[in-house]
């Protein structure tokens, strides 16, 4: 793939990527609004609730928008891509309930906040991972 291809690629990907933290930090903010809590647990429960959605999102467009000339909806494909799933779910817990757990504990700082600068860690760090999954992983030539 020449230069200029690979750039275009990229470019999709954060695209799409934008429209994942859309669904993401909207999902996480809808449940931390119905039940307001401090418990890392119940944070981790709507991370991956938020993850799983955002998941969804990334791979209809991707396999169809972003790697849709080398996307071949095989069941090895599918798989890579719930295998590269699971590793950004987890990546994106340790690195929200980490972030979040010392955020919490200043007073200073809400709880809607210290979860939503913990979130854009968390998704910084995941989806970087995510795209040299896909990228020389899920879908490739």
């Amino acid at each position: 793939m020449q230069l200029h291809g690979a750039f275009r690629r990229y470019t999709k990907f954060l695209v799409v990527g934008t429209s994942n933290a859309v669904v993401d930090v909207g999902v996480l903010n809808g449940c931390l609004l119905i039940g307001p809590s401090k418990s890392p647990f119940t944070l981790l429960i709507y991370n991956s609730i938020a993850v799983l959605c955002a998941i969804v999102n990334s791979y209809f467009w991707n396999r169809h928008w972003t790697f849709g000339d080398v996307a071949t909806n095989t069941f090895k494909e599918r798989w890579l891509f719930g295998l590269q799933a699971l590793i950004n779910i987890a990546f994106n817990n340790i690195a929200l309930v980490w972030a979040s757990t010392y955020l919490i504990f200043s007073k200073s700082i809400p709880v809607i906040v210290s979860s939503n600068v913990s979130k854009g860690l968390a998704m910084l760090i995941s989806s970087s991972i995510s795209f040299f999954f896909m990228r020389f992983l899920v879908f490739r030539r």
